[in-house]
C-alpha cells in the first residue's frame, strides 16, 4: 500500500512539474509568416514570396533552435542559438554563444500567445509576429 502511494504522489508531483513548465511566460514553440522578395536564377526577375520561420525554445530555455525557409519551398534552414531571457518585459534575445555580442533575433511577448520577432536577412530588418503553438 505504501508503494502504490509512494507511486502516486510521484505521478501528481511529475504532472504538476510539467504543468508549471508549460505556464511559462515564454511557451516552447513559436512560428510565423513574412513577405519577402527573391530573385528568380532563371529570369533574374524579382517575385514575391512567403517567408517562414519557427522557433523551438529548450525546456530550460537556454537555447533555441531556429529554422526558417520559404513557403512551398523544400529548402530549410536549422541553426540552435542562445537564449537570454529578460523575465521582468518578457523579453528574449538569441546569439550564437558565450562569446558573441551580436544579437541575431530579438522578441518579446505580447498578448493572447503572440510574439514580435525582429531580426535581418541581409540589410533588411524584418519584423514577424509569431503565434505559440502549445504542446497538449
Amino acid at each position: 500500500m505504501k508503494r502504490i502511494l509512494t507511486i502516486l504522489a510521484a505521478i501528481i508531483c511529475l504532472c504538476s512539474c510539467e504543468k508549471q513548465e508549460q505556464s511559462h511566460w515564454l511557451y516552447n514553440v513559436w512560428s510565423g509568416e513574412y513577405d519577402i522578395t527573391m530573385t528568380n536564377n532563371d529570369t533574374g526577375e524579382k517575385e514575391p514570396h512567403v517567408g517562414v520561420i519557427s522557433l523551438e525554445f529548450s525546456d530550460d530555455r537556454s537555447e533555441c533552435v531556429v529554422q526558417g525557409g520559404v513557403k512551398d519551398h523544400y529548402a530549410v534552414t536549422r541553426k540552435t542559438y542562445k537564449a537570454y531571457l529578460n523575465e521582468a518585459e518578457k523579453i528574449f534575445v538569441l546569439n550564437e554563444g558565450d562569446y558573441d555580442s551580436r544579437i541575431l533575433y530579438w522578441g518579446q511577448i505580447t498578448s493572447g500567445g503572440k510574439c514580435i520577432l525582429n531580426f535581418y536577412r541581409g540589410e533588411e530588418l524584418i519584423t514577424v509576429e509569431l503565434v505559440v503553438h502549445k504542446l497538449e
